[in-house]
């Protein structure tokens, strides 16, 4: 049921599409999933008052539908019916066209892709993953991009708008129609010999001619030492990014490395206006008992990414266990949400987020014992700086954690999976921590979930 669609051919794909099969030419197909869970989890990396533990089920319903009118023209769906929605009681019902976290009929994804005059275009809400998804990266969500293709002797060169925030969400009290935030790419894809290659520069640019900014997807909420801006006017950044990929001695490699300029227009906040750098290597390969995987990334101090708070890339399943009603652990430990004012901070301030002033490692097997796909990994990240003053100073509550996930896997009839698995974090207090609040305690996530493919 997925594939990656590109309009030229290129071995490394810019933007991955979680999309059905193709269907004949004036021919509609759906398909998707249902996923029913069973879950314990205690996701608070500190002690918090009462029961931290929580158990629930959880059920998820996604349709996909491929819309085809000709071989080079076609329009792709992403509906989520049912979202993490949990399993209520005795005589319940299922609630409709809601707008809360858990709300049906959530339309993910929508776009229309073609070709025109020899060129690739695609427009619409679809998801987008550069280099290697550690540029930019996305779950099941999108982003609003216009994007144009075209390949050249084996080389494939996209350019793309891509719109990061509409208006009102950034402004207060102005006008909204001015204040747009958006990502322009050209990134260009090929092969040389047996190495496959994308060169990415991306530029940022915020029309945004106020000081005060609320909710800003790029500079964060005002108070929070993001928010400040050496007065009117655009706020601009750059990236420029390399991912290469290829084998050696039978193990599949591909390392990005990305450069941050740093961002315009901001004052007492290092981390914004100063350059960085993101380098990460993922490695993978096959034994003779079924597989292995590995992933090594550092992300300065410094580091700013083109969407902060963005899906971070899916390292292991300790990070981002995914499915209905999940939870990411290693995410929670020491991302921004709880680095940035929660348990024990001094003040709120956003110090790391999922690649910015951090580095990870991380192992992982696939073992197939019968029917049976068993799957362990182990991670381990630490931040790169404990204390920042981003315009209020702060320390981040925990400056590293370990954990790891162990899954089992098996079909239990044509297109439905059974699924098992167990997750662990154990989150290592800082030095810096301020407050009796930041204090260590296991987080875990267990699950059992029927899934079905259709």
């Amino acid at each position: 049921m997925k594939k990656s669609i590109l309009l030229g051919t290129a071995a490394l794909a810019a933007v991955a599409l979680a999309a059905p099969q193709a269907a004949d030419a004036g021919e509609t197909k759906i398909g998707g999933y249902y996923q029913f869970r069973m879950a314990s989890m205690d996701n608070t990396p500190g002690d918090a008052a009462g029961d931290e533990n929580a158990n629930y089920w959880a059920q998820r319903l996604q349709l996909n539908v491929d819309m085809k009118a000709s071989d080079k023209s076609h329009a792709h769906l992403v509906t989520r019916v049912l979202d993490n929605n949990t399993v209520q009681g005795n005589d319940a019902t299922l609630a409709v066209g809601t707008t809360a976290t858990t709300a049906n009929w959530q339309v993910r994804q929508l776009w229309l892709e073609t070709e025109a005059w020899g060129v690739g275009l695609k427009v619409g809400n679809m998801p987008v993953a550069l280099n290697d998804g550690i540029l930019v990266d996305h779950d099941v969500t999108s982003y609003g991009t216009i994007l144009l293709s075209k390949n050249f002797g084996g080389v494939t060169v996209i350019g793309a708008d891509v719109k990061v925030a509409e208006g009102s969400a950034m402004t207060v009290g102005v006008n909204a129609n001015h204040m747009d935030t958006d990502l322009y790419v050209l990134s260009a894809l090929g092969k040389v010999n047996s190495i496959d290659y994308q060169v990415t520069g991306a530029y940022l640019h915020e029309d945004n001619s106020v000081t005060a900014v609320a909710a800003n997807p790029v500079l964060g909420t005002v108070g929070n030492g993001l928010g400040a801006k050496t007065g009117t006017g655009s706020v601009n950044d750059g990236w420029l990014a390399l991912t290469l990929g290829g084998q050696i001695q039978g193990i599949d490699l591909t390392g990005t490395a990305i450069y941050e300029t740093g961002m315009s227009n901001v004052t007492n906040d290092s981390q914004l206006d100063d350059s960085g750098v993101l380098l990460a290597l993922r490695g993978k390969g096959k034994t003779g008992f079924g597989g292995w995987n590995a992933y090594a990334f550092y992300g300065s101090e410094d580091y700013t990414a083109p969407v902060a708070g963005g899906d971070q890339p899916h390292w292991s399943p300790t990070w981002d266990s995914g499915g209905a009603g999940a939870h990411d652990l290693m995410e929670r430990a020491l991302s921004s949400t709880l680095g940035g004012g929660a348990n024990g901070a001094a003040a709120t301030t956003n110090i790391a987020t999922d690649v910015s002033n951090m580095w990870g490692v991380g192992a992982g097997l696939a073992i197939n014992a019968g029917a049976w796909t068993i799957k362990p990994s182990l991670d381990y990240a630490r931040l790169v700086e404990e204390t920042i003053t981003n315009g209020v100073a702060g320390a981040a509550p925990y400056r590293s954690a370990w954990g790891g996930t162990l899954g089992f896997s098996t079909k239990i009839q044509e297109g439905t999976t059974l699924d098992l698995s167990g997750t662990w974090v154990d989150p290592n207090r800082s030095n810096n921590a301020v407050g009796t609040a930041a204090t260590e305690d296991t987080m875990h996530y267990l699950q059992a979930s029927v899934k079905m493919d259709f």
